[in-house]
């Protein structure tokens, strides 16, 4: 009896064990857990690959930009005054159909260059002394220099685009893009345009053509020239002309340009290129100088001066400037002055990277950065080898009383502002 009691009072203890299910396992439920978040990855990364997968393409397929290279002009050795001595032996008579002719030649080279040229239409908006907003609109001529795979790159003048809010180009199939201000430099006043290549229609692109340029350094003086562009003001307009005279030059900072000058009158927002009767550039249209003498004539750059400033601005390379103006000491002015041969100093721009260095009007400088300089074209080709914020060593001969005393300053170079 008793046993029996015990064994009543210990059955509610008594358990039955009972084993587990498949699916209850830890093992499964990690095993299935891991499967499951794969799958879903596996759609995450599915759906973003069909998202993403034409955005990668057009990254992949989108053109890199290519550096501006132009070509080297070439040059003719200069003639001597026998050798371009022409001399008139026959009479001949011109009659009427004879200048028709010409003209229609004219027009057809001046024409095939209006293909390499635009209008370039700048917008700016400002306020009047009554605080009221209002837009003014100007327009200059541009030349299509080169694309680097992307852009479009146009020439033109900085003053005339300097702070506008908006550039509109219109070539010549009348055919507009926006442009904008990729670099400029204002020692020369010289800026490049850019245009999205997307941005202008294909039948655009199979009417223009890049700038045909020619070396303004073979010109003589007495050629005959055809304006393009705005010379009269307005965009189309052609003149023709003969040049007065290739021998003027325009004294910039650390450098000069030469000018070339023309018997064609100039209108006050007169813009474009002069051609040679062989059709090529042979100088860019600029009304920042005027050569004495020449008042209200058409007056541009030697193309072949400003060739290695229109490369740099295409590649968006800085222009650094030193903010000298100087004149060449010749081997001549050498010996009958009693002076070093170099770069006489005959101002210094105040403010300027020389002026800090302390470079003074009157002294003669011989070398940079170990390179000889025996001309201001030396100054301007190291110059433009140089960055923005470079330190430069300036070596100048200064006149103590009556002996030349060499002195070497450092420069610190920047962009002109």
């Amino acid at each position: 009896m008793a046993e029996e009691r015990d064994n009543r009072n210990l059955s509610f203890i008594q358990e039955t064990v009972k084993q587990k299910r498949f699916y209850q396992s830890r093992v499964v439920q990690r095993f299935a857990w891991s499967a499951a978040s794969g799958v879903i990855f596996a759609l995450a990364a599915l759906v973003v690959w069909f998202v993403a997968a034409p955005y990668l393409s057009m990254q992949a397929e989108q053109p890199e930009v290519q550096p501006v290279t132009l070509p080297e002009l070439e040059e003719q050795p200069e003639e001597t005054a026998e050798e371009s001595t022409v001399y008139i032996t026959e009479q001949v008579s011109i009659e009427l159909e004879d200048y028709k002719r010409m003209y229609q030649q004219l027009l057809q080279i001046g024409g095939q260059a209006e293909k390499s040229l635009v209008n370039v239409l700048a917008v700016t908006t400002d306020t009047d002394w009554f605080d009221e907003t209002y837009t003014s609109q100007s327009s200059v001529s541009g030349v299509l220099i080169e694309d680097n795979g992307m852009e479009l790159l146009i020439l033109t003048s900085y003053e005339k685009v300097e702070g506008s809010e908006s550039l509109q180009v219109t070539f010549y199939d009348h055919s507009t893009a926006w442009a904008v201000l990729k670099k400029y430099d204002k020692n020369t006043g010289l800026a490049v345009l850019s245009v999205n290549l997307s941005d202008i229609s294909e039948s655009t692109r199979e009417v223009i053509v890049y700038a045909d340029i020619g070396a303004s350094r073979n010109v003589r003086s007495g050629e005959p020239v055809i304006a393009v562009g705005s010379p009269g003001g307005c965009y189309g307009s052609v003149l023709y002309g003969n040049l007065t005279s290739v021998s003027q030059t325009a004294a910039l900072y650390d450098g000069s340009y030469h000018i070339l000058t023309t018997d064609m009158g100039k209108a006050r927002s007169g813009s474009g290129v002069l051609l040679s009767w062989s059709g090529k550039i042979i100088g860019l249209i600029q009304d920042r100088y005027e050569v004495t003498g020449q008042n209200g004539t058409i007056q541009a750059y030697g193309i072949s001066d400003i060739m290695e400033v229109i490369e740099h601005l295409s590649n968006s390379q800085d222009i650094v400037y030193m903010g000298i103006t100087g004149a060449d000491v010749t081997t001549a002015v050498s010996e009958a002055e009693g002076i070093p041969i170099g770069v006489y100093v005959s101002d210094v721009a105040i403010s300027s990277p020389a002026m800090e260095a302390g470079i003074q009007p009157g002294d003669i400088i011989t070398s940079i950065s170990g390179q000889n300089v025996t001309n201001l074209k030396d100054v301007t080709t190291i110059l433009m080898k140089c960055s923005n914020g470079q330190n430069i060593q300036v070596v100048c001969q200064r006149l103590n009383k009556t002996v030349y005393q060499e002195l070497e300053m450092s420069v610190e170079l920047k962009i002109l502002e």
